[in-house]
């Protein structure tokens, strides 16, 4: 039974570990182009993604705060 469950995660856990390996390395490819599109694509890239990580934080809070 114990087993089950160990399997049942890893279908959950990998696919998302791979998918986000493969947009790191995306993230990267195009951050190291050679143009200035490169440093551009990456810059806000890194700016929106720490805007909605934020928000999604304080989202987060107060539906944990609700349920309580």
């Amino acid at each position: 039974m114990e087993r089950r469950g160990i399997t049942e995660l890893r279908y959950f856990l990998l696919p998302g570990f791979c998918g986000g390996l493969s947009t790191f390395s995306a993230v990267t490819y195009e951050a190291v182009a050679p143009d200035e599109a490169g440093f551009t694509y990456l810059l806000i890239n890194v700016v929106a993604s720490l805007i909605v990580a934020y928000l999604s934080l304080k989202i987060a809070r107060k539906v944990v705060k609700a349920r309580i």
